[in-house]
């Protein structure tokens, strides 16, 4: 213990004059040369301690220069104009992204909508995009206000009613054709009424959509004639319901 204390003093004593160039390590070492391998390891360990402190400790006006470059870094930052905000740091790539992006995600979007559209008038009963359908060619028809194209319009309906019911016969979806006739009918019933409005305003137009709609009419229950004697017995009742409504709207027309 007593030569850990005299180590110590040793130390204490003779650090900062090493420090300040008045001694070196080896003098102080050569005054002591009764517990120099005691002292050696210890002085130079104080040595380079030392030093590494003052190497890593900041300058005295570091915190004064650091404040002084982060005050005049805000002074540069001065309010700016509307203009000068828009377009501020506006490179050209920028702009071209700026513009070229909304063009492509409107593009997008169109490509989307075109697609679930095309889907919808595809579709069939039992598809999860035939009331889209259904909704879609009902604004077709209130956005059309000549006669003679609403009687087109209704005709090209009424071939799709048939179209779907013969598509449902044929992918085996018996239970949706009672709605499917239903639907038929409605549009073979709203197919006479634009007849007689258009009778009001145009009567030769109306002759010639008349023997239109009955050649239509016609075709439909040849066709679904013919889908009845391939079909299973048990949906001869759904066809035959549906050619009889297909013949009371051509009998409607004579």
């Amino acid at each position: 213990m007593r030569i850990e204390r005299q180590i110590e003093k040793i130390i204490d004593d003779h650090l900062p004059a090493i420090g300040n160039g008045q001694e070196t390590l080896e003098s102080v070492l050569a005054k002591f040369p009764e517990i120099e391998d005691e002292l050696r390891p210890r002085l130079e360990a104080a040595v380079w301690l030392r030093t590494a402190r003052f190497a890593l400790a900041t300058r005295p006006a570091y915190i004064h220069d650091s404040r002084k470059y982060i005050e005049a870094k805000i002074a540069e930052i001065k309010p700016r104009g509307v203009l000068r905000k828009i377009f501020w740091r506006y490179t050209t790539q920028r702009w071209v992204f700026n513009i070229v992006a909304p063009v492509v995600i409107l593009l997008f979007l169109a490509l989307v909508i075109n697609s679930a559209v095309l889907t919808a008038r595809l579709s069939i009963p039992g598809d999860p995009l035939y009331s889209t359908k259904l909704f879609l060619e009902d604004a077709r028809m209130v956005l059309t206000f000549n006669p003679a194209d609403k009687s087109n319009l209704s005709m090209e309906y009424t071939r799709h009613r048939t179209s779907e019911f013969v598509e449902l016969v044929l992918d085996g979806d018996y239970e949706y054709l009672p709605a499917a006739t239903r639907r038929l009918e409605a549009e073979i019933i709203a197919s006479l009424h634009s007849l007689n409005n258009l009778s009001l305003t145009d009567r030769e137009s109306e002759h010639l959509k008349t023997a239109e709609l009955q050649q239509t009419l016609t075709n439909e229950i040849s066709m679904l004639r013919i889908l009845q004697r391939s079909s299973p017995p048990n949906v001869y009742a759904e066809i035959e319901l549906a050619i009889h409504v297909t013949q009371a709207g051509l009998m409607a027309l004579r």
